[in-house]
């Protein structure tokens, strides 16, 4: 469901020009109808979800945090870098985490073919009503989309991350934390925690 600027304001508690600012930026899918901007309610929740402040992390931190979740290691950084990171994971919130590695690398399609719809994330996307959230993770959306047949949707079912990393099951519950209902994003955000402590 799309939403106005005034209501997104409202739910998110700041200006409406600021939610005219945050759309332009790209953190919230957006589109313009009849001369005003609509916001998408999907992109609206996440958005409140990954609310936080701090400075935003470079591509080269944002694939290396990924490689740490995943896998519990790295190479893309020198020792005390890594060591830093290390620390600064076991102790950012979920919401820091979809700040920095979902950011501006988001989009919402919706498929063209029925079957396509029934595929995703597995019973960990599967939401409290039945529908599924699926998330694909890919160096380029628009490639995928064309491949998949895919319509870009501000509201859709489908949550494509571009971003180029071998960890992509950890961004998978980024999105799913960030994007999913509460049932979702909660056994999501368990799991990132879990992820977390397992970070020695």
């Amino acid at each position: 469901m799309e939403v106005t600027t005034r209501e997104a304001a409202r739910q998110l508690g700041v200006s409406q020009r600021q939610v005219q600012r945050i759309a332009k930026s790209g953190r919230i899918s957006h589109r313009s109808v009849a001369g005003r901007t609509v916001i998408s309610g999907r992109s609206l929740v996440a958005l409140s979800r990954s609310a936080t402040r701090g400075r935003r992390w470079d591509e080269r931190t944002v694939q290396a945090a990924c490689e740490l979740l995943e896998r519990g290691h790295t190479e893309r950084l020198s020792g005390s870098q890594r060591s830093r990171l290390r620390a600064r994971l076991r102790n950012a919130s979920a919401a820091e985490l979809a700040l920095n590695v979902l950011g501006e690398r988001v989009t919402l399609w919706r498929s063209t073919r029925p079957e396509e719809r029934r595929l995703g994330a597995g019973a960990d996307g599967l939401s409290a009503t039945g529908d599924s959230i699926n998330v694909k993770v890919t160096e380029s959306a628009t490639a995928l989309a064309r491949r998949l047949r895919l319509l870009d949707d501000g509201d859709g079912d489908i949550v494509v991350v571009e971003l180029a990393t071998t960890a992509a099951a950890v961004v998978a519950d980024i999105a799913l934390y960030a994007y999913g209902d509460e049932r979702t994003s909660t056994a999501a955000r368990e799991r990132i925690e879990a992820r977390q402590a397992a970070i020695s």
